[in-house]
């Protein structure tokens, strides 16, 4: 186990380098505060999956777990809205976190043709246990290098970029 984690952590070091140093394309030239968030988005991606793998979910089940647990029930749609996914890759995963019995799949009443998603009482019971697990520990690793003003000012500031 311990050797695995040290290869995971070697791993994703050397895609942190590769990534770092491929900055010559022109996007990143145009754009290079979007290269940074996506940066940053990656690396919060990747420790939110070392801190979920002890319940064998990964970042991308967390988030849909965690929007249907927000909205209580929803559509598939809305749930693609939600997360800016392409439904095909969402309509997979939610295959998966049923066949996990995390979801069920209702019939919608206004659509004959649609259904609403619901967790499971073990669906939001593992919800649960992921915000315990993740929670205020996820949020300190990601901000170790920033003071509380830098974090606050971080924050200011990103909001400001959002619409």
């Amino acid at each position: 186990m311990l050797a695995r984690k040290i290869i995971s952590r070697v791993i994703n070091l050397l895609a942190w380098a590769t990534i770092l140093t491929e900055t010559s394309d022109l996007f990143n030239q145009i754009i290079p505060l979007g290269r940074l968030i996506y940066l940053v988005n990656q690396h919060k991606d990747r420790l939110l999956n070392e801190h979920l793998s002890p319940l064998d979910v990964t970042a991308q089940q967390f988030k849909v777990l965690c929007s249907i647990h927000c909205a209580t029930c929803i559509t598939p749609v809305e749930l693609r809205k939600t997360l800016s996914v392409d439904l095909g890759a969402l309509t997979r995963m939610l295959d998966r976190l049923a066949c996990k019995g995390w979801i069920a799949r209702l019939p919608n009443p206004n659509d004959k043709r649609g259904v609403h998603i619901r967790l499971t009482a073990e669906g939001t019971e593992l919800c649960e246990r992921c915000h315990c697990l993740v929670g205020h520990n996820l949020h300190q690793e990601l901000t170790k290098n920033l003071t509380a003003e830098e974090v606050t000012l971080l924050e200011n500031l990103l909001r400001k970029v959002l619409p």
